[in-house]
């Protein structure tokens, strides 16, 4: 049985702004610091757990501050992930991570107020909870997650981006949408100050039974199109070549930007 993989790519940018985990694991600072040489960072994760935690942040900001964000995201969800097996059922689990997340945002919101070089400094999140064979996705910005079954992809979250609102509202279609010039500007992400707002992820409950999901940053999506993934995902004989190969297309791009991408497979 394959195990959880993650690879993770500077791409093209000057910092490496993107950040995972797989339970317990991340990208440390001084990693990320390293990832100026534009290594890839590979991880196989597994663990005996009752229930695993899996998350994709990519963060925003001038100089270093977006690097900042999608680490504190992924610290605080490390160090919240062995209370989170006391939970007793998937819906308890899910409410104690959107606890989490409001947490989170404040701590980034108080960072980018007192520290200058921290100013407007935010990221998304993507995460998948699996509790025994119950599934959760929870989700902010525009990171994404995908589910991969007999060669068909399905994307499950949404996208917290001016462009999905303009197709929600019917005001443009698919093919108009490339020429909008705001379609990437986020709506709801890990950084948003409003007083009395407390930020709360989309909640998903998929049945999903057999295959993999796959949890990325836009640096996959934007680059990569739906048959292009299923491709490499049909083609690959395990899932540490699918990964490798899923990040090495991304960033073969002109402007590639940093790319992350988790593959879980299914146990059931």
């Amino acid at each position: 049985m394959d195990k959880p993989v993650c690879s993770s790519h500077i791409g093209k940018r000057p910092n490496h702004e993107d950040n995972f985990l797989i339970d317990g694991s991340y990208l440390s600072s001084d990693i990320q610091k390293r990832m100026s040489d534009k290594r890839c960072y590979f991880v196989n994760g597994a663990s005996s757990s009752n229930i695993h935690l899996y998350a994709v942040s990519d963060g925003m900001g001038g100089h270093n501050a977006g690097e900042v964000a999608s680490r504190i995201c992924v610290e605080r969800l490390s160090l919240a992930y062995n209370e989170l097996q006391q939970s007793r059922s998937l819906k308890e689990a899910v409410t104690y991570l959107q606890a989490i997340i409001a947490e989170i945002n404040d701590t980034v919101c108080n960072m980018s107020r007192k520290q200058p070089e921290l100013k407007g400094m935010g990221a998304t999140l993507v995460l998948l909870i699996a509790y025994k064979d119950e599934y959760a996705l929870l989700n902010i910005g525009d990171s994404r997650a995908y589910y991969f079954s007999d060669s068909t992809i399905t994307q499950i979250t949404k996208d917290h981006t001016e462009g999905q609102r303009m197709l929600d509202l019917g005001l443009l279609t698919r093919k108009e949408l490339s020429g909008f010039p705001a379609r990437k500007n986020l709506n709801r992400y890990i950084g948003y100050n409003q007083n009395g707002y407390v930020l709360q992820a989309d909640e998903y409950y998929p049945v999903l039974e057999n295959g993999v999901v796959l949890l990325c940053s836009d640096g996959i999506s934007d680059f990569l199109s739906n048959d292009q993934i299923v491709e490499i995902l049909s083609a690959a004989s395990n899932l540490e070549i699918a990964v490798s190969q899923l990040v090495d297309k991304a960033v073969s791009a002109l402007n590639a930007d940093n790319a992350t991408a988790i593959l879980i497979p299914l146990r059931r």
